[in-house]
């Protein structure tokens, strides 16, 4: 059995490849690479699926088992609580048991870092290497799992929540927003929430109740089964989202509809009309608003991000740095420059706010668009609209091919050496092949090609002001790819 960590962890089928056996061994391998004697710290959260809380409790006997202190979770959290624990109590490390926003039939462990981020690469690699290392060595199966070197460490239950919820009300400021809001706005006002049975079930409504604004909630109880949907906040996943804001937002343009993933550290927006907004939106209107209220610095992103990001930073004269696809490298640049990046964001739902957290929050940022909603009196659409002074102008689209690993293999030498046929090669003005194959054109559009490293999967990406030219780039290169 060899055990090969993915971007923040381990994820696996529950009662197959993720197993109480596995979640000991791992959360053994991260006691092991942090006991070097000194005190040490570890909190461990987790999410509604299917065993969870069962399996943290398993990973922080394991732990404590080594001598290291451990800090759990009285109740199932989103990831970014966690995180935000960490970091407030200047913990060690963090575990999280979440498969994210993978099918209802798995579950995982990501590991946080002291930043409250996701654990540095080089880090989790050692950690890799120990837990192999002892699966090879270990002559009996559950040989060692729970052998002590040291008198055991302290294991006691705490409130993640409360602090964290604290926190955001006002770092994002929305009582002050509150409070100087006329009462017209107020009133109108409509909030739908939809925790696709997640983890951000308990943080959302409540806060929304607290502050007095009018909310209803959709798949907004604990259901390990995910009933009829994957819990990933993207637009074909939200359809009763989508259906309660067609059927009532329409007559109210201040009715909006915020969605979180499976561990709540994405977010998806839905707007009055019930159209769906996505990340790449999202974060142009915080990025924008931001830069309004005075913060300075710099902007990340990673390779699939729209331009318009580059629209905002380039008008502002704001640097821009452009990492690999995955929420670790976003954050461990924010650790790295500190202050000097304010904000950072992915495709997949992921947005950061360093002064917050070097790390995705999807509670955190569907608070702070309905503060910038309330401040501002604008509906998502027209914050979009402001920042073009004309309707949002790039139309955005990503295709998934499953591909077979031989063709896979024989387009990424072509895309090496050059003599794969790129679209409208001829007005090409730049390539990027820091992940994947980025190619850029003169007229703002853009193309990146990027086989995944684990599966036979190939994702196009594409972006363009023409929503044809958008659609003959994905569908030029699909071309090609058939005729290798």
């Amino acid at each position: 059995m060899y055990i090969k960590f993915g971007t923040d962890g381990y994820r696996g089928i529950i009662g197959d490849n993720f197993n109480f056996d596995i979640v000991k061994r791992i959360s053994l391998s991260l006691a092991e690479y942090f006991n070097d004697g000194s005190p040490k710290t570890v909190a461990i959260g987790y999410d509604t699926r299917f065993l969870s809380k069962e399996f943290a409790v398993a990973a922080a006997e394991a732990i404590v088992s080594k001598g290291i202190n451990v800090i759990l979770s009285d109740d199932f959290c989103p990831s970014p609580v966690l995180s935000y624990f960490v970091k407030k109590n200047k913990c060690d490390a963090g575990i999280m048991i979440t498969a994210s926003h993978n099918p209802f039939i798995f579950n995982g462990l990501k590991f946080k870092s002291r930043f409250g981020a996701s654990m540095l690469e080089s880090e989790v690699k050692k950690i890799e290497k120990i837990l192999n290392n002892n699966i090879e060595n270990s002559n009996e199966k559950n040989k060692n799992l729970h052998s002590k070197t040291k008198p055991a460490g302290n294991l006691k239950r705490e409130n993640f929540k409360d602090d964290y919820i604290s926190h955001i009300i006002k770092f994002t400021g929305i009582h002050r927003a509150l409070e100087n809001a006329g009462k017209d706005l107020l009133k109108s006002i409509d909030v739908i929430i939809d925790p696709m049975f997640g983890a951000g079930i308990g943080y959302l409504p409540p806060l929304l109740k607290s502050l007095c604004l009018d909310y209803c909630c959709v798949n907004c109880e604990v259901n390990p089964n995910f009933p009829g949907l994957n819990p990933e906040p993207i637009d074909h996943n939200l359809r009763a989202l989508k259906s309660i804001l067609t059927k009532r937002g329409v007559k109210n343009k201040f009715s909006v509809g915020f969605a979180t993933d499976g561990d709540a550290d994405r977010i998806g927006a839905v707007d009055y009309k019930g159209n769906f907004i996505d990340s790449h939106k999202i974060f142009s209107i915080i990025l924008n608003y931001l830069i309004q209220e005075g913060y300075s610095g710099s902007v990340v992103k990673t390779v699939s991000v729209s331009k318009s990001v580059d629209d905002i930073c380039r008008k502002h004269n704001i640097k821009l740095h452009e990492t690999p696809i995955g929420f670790k490298n976003i954050a461990e640049l924010m650790i790295k420059k500190g202050s000097d990046v304010f904000i950072g964001g992915e495709e997949s739902g992921g947005i950061g706010i360093t002064s917050h957290l070097p790390e995705r929050d999807g509670i955190f940022n569907a608070l702070m668009l309905l503060k910038i909603i309330i401040t501002t009196g604008k509906n998502l659409n027209e914050l979009l609209d402001d920042i073009y002074n004309e309707p949002y102008p790039y139309i955005y689209k990503r295709d998934d091919l499953h591909i077979e690993e031989d063709k896979k293999g024989r387009l990424i030498e072509k895309l090496k050496e050059g003599s794969f046929n790129i679209p409208f090669k001829e007005d090409l003005c730049a390539s990027n092949f820091i992940d994947g194959f980025k190619f850029e054109y003169n007229d703002n559009s853009w193309l990146l090609i990027r086989p995944s490293g684990t599966e036979p999967v190939l994702r196009i990406y594409a972006e363009s002001k023409d929503e044809n030219k958008t659609g003959l780039l994905i569908n030029k290169v699909k071309n090609e790819i058939d005729n290798l």
